[in-house]
């Protein structure tokens, strides 16, 4: 009996350790996940103040042309607002992990903001670009840079496979390409991607900037 009643407090005590460990692993994950969430926040408002100020600056035409954003790894090129469905997010150049994490991403290659052609800019769907799932045909974008800030009007969304590069190819009249991934709410790895198409209406120019085009052909970021 005595040996059965030691057997019981053995399992006890077993389960309490992993009910303990269990515990602490999901007290750690929420941590890390807060504390990137904060550090993506703060990234986000910084820039964002960072940005406004050079807007100002340029829209007084001061150094305009020490302004003008660079298109380099990282750096910050622009920024996109969609007012219906609450979307505010800093561009940084470029469609790595880690560009993703803190900000939307310039796909290298497609037009610049304020130049002509096809502008594609990407973002996680679990983050920044989540509202996307809410959007609709008509609705207005606003994308800027330093130098000018663009209408679009959404014309369509589509859902495609990772390997439908097209997206990204260069257009004829402006346009502005949003990706992310699809479905919304997939666990996991998603296995699509979410595109959104609208073109320009109107440019407010705060200062000169010169226009480019390409075309792209690689798989759509994740």
């Amino acid at each position: 009996m005595i040996r059965a009643m030691k057997r019981g407090w053995s399992a006890k005590l077993l389960l309490r350790r992993c009910a303990l460990i269990c515990f602490s692993g999901g007290v750690l994950a929420l941590s890390a996940y807060a504390y990137l969430s904060t550090d993506d926040t703060i990234y986000q408002v910084l820039r964002s103040r960072q940005f406004d100020s050079q807007v100002a600056m340029a829209s007084a035409g001061r150094g305009a042309e020490n302004l003008r954003p660079t298109a380099s790894a990282g750096s910050a090129i622009g920024r996109i607002e969609i007012p219906r469905i609450g979307i505010s997010v800093i561009v940084l150049e470029g469609d790595d992990q880690r560009t993703l994490r803190r900000a939307a991403g310039h796909i290298p290659g497609t037009a610049l903001p304020g130049e002509e052609g096809n502008v594609a800019i990407a973002a996680h769907r679990n983050t920044f670009f989540r509202p996307l799932r809410n959007i609709r045909k008509n609705d207005v974008i606003l994308l800027s840079s330093v130098e000018s800030t663009s209408l679009y009007r959404v014309e369509s969304t589509e859902v495609v496979e990772p390997s439908h590069t097209e997206v990204l190819d260069n257009t004829d009249k402006p346009m502005l390409t949003l990706i992310t991934c699809y479905p919304f709410f997939y666990v996991g790895a998603a296995p699509n991607r979410f595109i959104v198409r609208a073109r320009r209406i109107s440019t407010h120019v705060r200062a000169s900037s010169v226009a480019g085009s390409t075309s792209i052909s690689r798989p759509l970021p994740r």
